[in-house]
């Protein structure tokens, strides 16, 4: 070990030369031999001494126990006692202050090395210990923020995912009003022809123009119900709050079946209540009141993405089997009040999910689809389970997929 610098703290004096000439001729340093307990404190500061050898019994008013805490807790310099008084009261005053060694006089010269060089041993692990110790706390703590971050980032990259899969059902919506929109469209142009042929041929009476006016604005009324029903389906509802499962789900089908129908896609839904051991039909009053308390747009948003997912896989089956004669797209949507929880099941008449596949289809930016992003069924995992606690499973046949949402009641 390195040569260790000592500073003795001895009263009677001619004890203090023969413990310097000792330490001296064991290869220690001695810095300063001092009387009190107050000169002590002060040559600790001054000189920083490797340890301390520290007599008990001092002149002043303070004793050599009472010198030892002070030099520990201000200046971190292990101190180790001499002592001749070895009663109990003694012994326990110096364990109490966590003392680097205890010698009792008189001593041996290789005891006395033994005492400092594990004192000094003792002391230099104490602060690897501690510097370790601190280390592990600054790394903990940056962990802490490393993690806080990195869920800050995880949630802010969830907020811009959830919102770019609702730009883009955002943009199945639009495409399903142009055409609702186009029948009434329609009517009044020829509505409008009809006006001007009329006064050509002076048709025009008080009949005609109320007749006129009711069908133009019943088209007009339409219209304005299909941006009404668009503008509550993409309602923000940052805050949970009971919807009616079934409500949610004819308002997703009414935004789209006109556009399905039109591409021979059919949607069938079904309700039933497992509770009162009956099959009930969608208009059923007691099917009516099945509640949910969550969050509705998210909910909604969901049952369009599986909606979309179905007639995108009726498309690819088209497509694959352009030949084929007689084929009808069916998505068939089910609601079962269980229980302990409301289901919904989304069913197609597609190709169904390969098994290479089936166990990727929830993976972010995952898609078979020549013009997919593949954000659409993992938002929808990542809304029904990690935001309202439930589950979305899928499974899949040679008749088709079927995709299952299951809430706690």
């Amino acid at each position: 070990m390195s040569k260790a610098r000592i500073l003795i703290v001895e009263d009677e004096w001619i004890i203090a030369t023969n413990l310097s000439s000792t330490l001296e001729d064991l290869g220690y340093e001695v810095t300063s031999v001092v009387l009190s307990g107050e000169d002590a404190i002060k040559h600790a500061e001054a000189e920083r001494p490797t340890l301390v050898l520290m007599d008990i019994t001092l002149r002043g008013q303070m004793d050599g126990v009472a010198a030892a805490d002070a030099i520990k807790e201000l200046y971190d310099i292990p101190v180790v006692y001499l002592t001749s008084n070895t009663d109990e009261a003694t012994f326990e005053r110096v364990k109490d202050s966590e003392s680097f060694g205890y010698i009792i006089k008189p001593f041996e010269k290789m005891e006395l090395k033994y005492a400092i060089e594990m004192a000094v041993y003792k002391h230099k692990m104490e602060n690897v210990v501690k510097e370790k110790t601190r280390q592990l706390e600054e790394l903990n703590k940056n962990l802490e923020i490393r993690v806080k971050e990195e869920i800050e980032k995880g949630l802010q990259k969830e907020h811009l995912l959830i919102h770019q899969s609702k730009l883009v059902s955002m943009g199945e919506m639009m495409v399903a009003i142009s055409h609702q929109w186009r029948q009434p469209l329609n009517v009044i142009g020829l509505l409008v022809q009809d006006l001007e042929e009329a006064f050509e041929f002076g048709e025009i009476s008080k009949k005609y123009v109320t007749e006129m006016t009711r069908d133009s604005m019943a088209q007009l009324n339409l219209m304005s119900k299909t941006i009404t029903d668009f503008r509550d389906f993409f309602k923000p509802s940052g805050e949970k709050s009971h919807f009616s499962v079934k409500a949610a789900i004819q308002e997703c089908i009414s935004l789209i079946k006109l556009q399905y129908e039109n591409n021979q896609i059919y949607i069938d839904f079904v309700a039933q209540n497992v509770n009162v051991g009956a099959r009930a039909l969608s208009d059923s009053p007691r099917i009516s009141e099945i509640t949910i308390f969550s969050y509705p747009e998210e909910y909604k948003q969901v049952l369009l993405n599986l909606i979309i997912n179905a007639r995108d896989a009726i498309r690819e089956k088209r497509r694959r089997d352009f030949f084929s004669m007689g084929y009808r797209g069916e998505i068939s949507i089910s609601l079962t009040d269980q229980r302990d929880s409301v289901v919904v099941e989304v069913k197609d008449n597609g190709p169904g999910i390969s098994a290479g596949v089936i166990d990727r289809v929830f993976e972010p930016y995952f898609t078979t689809k020549e013009d997919g992003i593949g954000i659409g069924l993992y938002m929808s995992k990542i809304i029904i389970e990690n935001h309202m606690g439930g589950k979305l499973y899928v499974a899949s046949s040679e008749s088709g997929a079927k995709f299952t949402v299951e809430i706690m009641k």
